[in-house]
């Protein structure tokens, strides 16, 4: 993704399209990629998942801002770390 697309995916604008996904029960497969790991967020019916790619486990929150507040694996805060995402994309 260039520079122009990912900026359409800054933090308070993928926060509200995920809260919007949840709210449909829509599950897009988010992946983000930061200090070379890849992530992804699924929104799901009443709880959104988190997981590195291939390497864990999906984690479960009760909402968007829980999510983006915890300390993730790796020490991965999103609300932290956002400003530094290497790509964003849908699986």
């Amino acid at each position: 993704m260039n520079k122009e697309e990912m900026y359409e995916y800054d933090i308070k604008y993928t926060k509200q399209k995920l809260n919007e996904y949840l709210k449909k029960g829509v599950e897009p497969e988010l992946c983000v990629k930061i200090n070379g790991n890849e992530y992804m967020i699924i929104p799901l019916k009443d709880k959104i998942s988190f997981q590195w790619i291939g390497k864990t486990d999906e984690s479960y929150f009760n909402s968007v801002e829980e999510l983006f507040s915890a300390k993730l694996v790796n020490g991965v805060i999103l609300n932290n770390d956002w400003q530094i995402i290497e790509d964003i994309y849908y699986y």
